[in-house]
């Protein structure tokens, strides 16, 4: 799994715009705007982070057996979704603000 992946973004005159993938807000976003923008690039960034952390969360997933730290394992999948709905709530509102 790749947290940030650049694909390339074919406008109207056929010419490949790079892009980074944004996968909280559902869409992507360019890279011009991302190295113009700070509020992108935290975006981008924070999303690959959160994405890196889900990832490895899923991968600790304790035996039903050891129920102590099962329960702390799933707390802190609450904690990573919660994070994912805020920076998703936060991609749209900077990414759909008015210029």
């Amino acid at each position: 799994m790749t947290a940030v992946s650049t694909d390339f973004w074919r406008g109207s005159r056929g010419r490949g715009l790079p892009v980074l993938e944004l996968p909280c807000a559902d869409r992507t976003v360019g890279v011009a705007a991302a190295l113009e923008l700070p509020s992108v690039m935290m975006l981008v960034v924070e999303d690959a982070c959160t994405r890196i952390a889900y990832a490895d969360w899923r991968h600790r997933e304790p035996s039903r057996l050891h129920v102590r730290a099962r329960r702390r394992w799933q707390a802190e999948g609450h904690q990573l979704r919660a994070k994912r709905q805020r920076l998703r709530e936060l991609a749209v509102e900077c990414l759909d603000a008015p210029d």
